[in-house]
């Protein structure tokens, strides 16, 4: 009797281990960094520079939006001014995404909805550590829609504390 109610009590708790991971998901976290390692060289490179900038946001409704940018990006003086090559050059250093997210065990898979450039062929399984407030993401191996290489990206995010609610 005791082993029957230890099993239905360990079978009731291990339903409960997924959504536990998946709240710690919820919320916004800011870009720390993002590195990419090429198949062909094995060379480590950061595509987006060394303080690139972005923020991934996960919804308790299984959405998931997300903006990276390059650390350096045109400065344009107005929007009157921008140039062809700006406008190129500001397209060629951001990433944006938005659509929908399932997260199990440790695999976190995307669909997306739309992309900032409208090239499907992109990784949407990444394999994630949350360790407190740092959330690791590692790509599985894709062609960056950036250069064409076939690479494995992995990028550290820190969760954003939530904003004082204003006072009226």
């Amino acid at each position: 009797m005791k082993t029957a109610i230890f099993a239905s009590a360990l079978l009731l708790a291990i339903p409960l281990a997924a959504p536990a991971a998946e709240k710690d998901l919820y919320g916004t976290w800011k870009l720390v960094s993002l590195t990419r390692k090429v198949a062909d060289t094995g060379a480590t490179e950061q595509p987006r520079g060394k303080a690139p900038n972005g923020y991934v946001s996960f919804g308790r409704d299984g959405r998931v939006t997300g903006v990276i940018v390059s650390e350096k990006r045109p400065k344009p003086e107005s929007a009157a001014k921008l140039t062809d090559q700006q406008r190129v050059e500001l397209f060629n250093t951001i990433n944006a995404y938005a659509g929908t997210y399932k997260l199990e065990g440790n695999k976190l898979t995307y669909r997306y909805d739309l992309t900032h450039n409208e090239v499907a062929e992109r990784a949407s399984v990444r394999d994630i550590k949350i360790e407190g407030r740092k959330l690791t993401m590692v790509n599985e191996p894709a062609r960056s829609a950036m250069d064409g290489k076939m690479a494995t990206t992995t990028t550290v995010w820190e969760k954003v504390r939530a904003a004082a609610p204003a006072k009226k």
